[in-house]
């Protein structure tokens, strides 16, 4: 039995090292005669530090390649127009204060009707409904399934707390167009059912894909996947909350516009099974061109060393 000792270790590790260039070869010599041919090259201490880099080189490329490709997130670039739109708190986040003037609130499920003009905060609980068939009014509508406040109302000169059921109508024009910046977890469009006379639907949409670059660090983004009419949209496990706007004015249903995170796009379609959306392996790696570089450049590096090794050996 050989003792190991430290040049039977490095010549082991060169050994193991240098193996990798005999592949695709035709070489008539074993890895350990390509080993003991280097060693005797005037060039042997340069060819081991560059098949060294070369290691080093594939090493790095490896880890931040697991690390780009295994990263569970997804973040959806939406835009859409629809009838209808949901938007839940995420994880007991608040949501954002809208400011509204002259609209008609509906308190206690409809019971007591007034005008108001003031800040809404909605509770953090809370599920925000806005709907918008066609041209005609806007209706955001609160709702607590523990029967919690949804919220206040802060006019000028007081602050009125809202019920657990409460409802109110924008009206929309040209002239008076309104732009509700949103925060939480969307879900656009809505159920299409038979037998049913006017449902809310979502009309037309996009669906982007983005990520990071492994190695640049830049955004890229993927061809726009077409939401169409009557479809449904959400972000499964979202990681984050979405954010983005709402804009409404005298064109049909309401503008939509948000970005978020999360394992995979989901889109309901009538009577078919959901498309799922998720940034995959292959999507990742045709749309990073920093890392299609590195991989590019490396197998040029190991085309090239082979060259040099194969030179100085015969």
């Amino acid at each position: 039995m050989k003792r190991l000792t430290l040049k039977n270790i490095f010549r082991k590790t060169a050994k193991f090292l240098f193996g990798i260039f005999l592949t695709n070869e035709d070489l008539p010599y074993t890895a350990t005669e390509f080993r003991d041919r280097i060693s005797l090259s005037p060039w042997r201490w340069l060819l081991h530090i560059l098949v060294g880099l070369f290691w080093l080189l594939l090493a790095y490329i490896v880890v931040i390649s697991l690390r780009f490709i295994t990263t569970p997130d997804t973040l959806y670039n939406v835009t859409a127009r629809s009838e209808i739109i949901t938007i839940d708190s995420f994880q007991n986040s608040a949501f954002v204060p809208w400011q509204l003037e002259n609209v008609t609130r509906y308190a206690q499920c409809g019971s007591e009707t007034s005008f108001i003009s003031g800040q809404l905060q909605v509770a953090q609980d809370t599920s925000v409904y806005i709907e918008r068939i066609g041209t005609q009014s806007v209706w955001i509508t609160l709702s607590s399934a523990t029967l919690a406040p949804v919220g206040y109302i802060q006019t000028d000169n007081q602050r009125i707390e809202l019920s657990d059921c409460e409802a109110f109508e924008l009206q929309a024009s040209a002239n008076n167009s309104y732009t509700l910046p949103i925060d939480g977890v969307m879900t656009i469009g809505g159920e299409v059912k038979e037998a049913s006379a006017r449902e809310p639907i979502l009309h037309d949409g996009s669906v982007a894909i983005s990520d990071k670059g492994a190695w640049s660090g830049q955004y890229y983004q993927t061809e726009p996947y077409a939401l169409e009419l009557g479809d449904k949209f959400f972000i499964q496990n979202p990681s984050i909350q979405s954010s983005g706007f709402i804009f409404v004015d005298d064109s049909l249903g309401m503008q939509v516009t948000f970005n978020g995170k999360g394992d995979a796009g989901v889109i309901q379609r009538y009577k078919s099974e959901d498309i799922i959306l998720k940034n995959s392996i292959w999507t990742k790696l045709a749309h990073d061109e920093s890392l299609l570089f590195l991989w590019l450049f490396l197998v040029a590096a190991f085309s090239l060393l082979k060259f040099v090794i194969r030179v100085n050996i015969e």
